[in-house]
């Protein structure tokens, strides 16, 4: 388990390493936020990503560890992918290997709009549970920035 938030860059790939934890959310966002820039992508795109990340890593931690697990941690990467004709999409996996809480058999679930939110935002979002591991897939149109008019 990290444990501080980790981030590394390699071209149109970012990988983000954190502990479980809320305290976390800032860097996480703050790293997402830079990096979307440096890739040119739309302030309203960076946006929407920036938010359906944080809001996918809050689900991981509120979710999936529970006070006594004490190990585990979350990842973020966001890459660039070419779509159809030469079209880019940008692609946001966060992936846990805490433990999986459903509700008990009966029981109302918790009411959350992390995942509501998410397919709002994004194009398309996939979301897996195996082999431990929860990971949630969410596609974005790269739309790029316009930069500032001509004077």
């Amino acid at each position: 388990m990290p444990e501080r938030v980790t981030a590394t860059a390699d071209g149109d790939l970012l990988t983000v390493l954190m502990p479980p934890g809320l305290a976390h959310l800032v860097p996480v966002r703050n790293h997402v936020r830079m990096w979307l820039a440096e890739q040119g992508v739309a302030v309203e795109t960076a946006r929407d990503i920036v938010t359906a990340a944080d809001e996918a890593v809050t689900n991981a931690v509120v979710h999936r560890y529970r006070p006594e697990v004490a190990a585990g941690s979350v990842e973020v990467s966001i890459r660039v992918e070419t779509v159809d004709a030469g079209k880019a999409a940008i692609v946001l996996t966060v992936s846990d290997d805490g433990p999986w809480q459903l509700p008990a058999q009966g029981a109302a679930p918790d009411g959350g709009f992390n995942l509501p939110m998410i397919r709002v935002l994004a194009d398309r979002v996939d979301l897996r549970h195996e082999d431990g591991r929860s990971t949630l897939v969410a596609r974005f149109p790269h739309r790029r920035s316009q930069g500032f008019p001509a004077l």
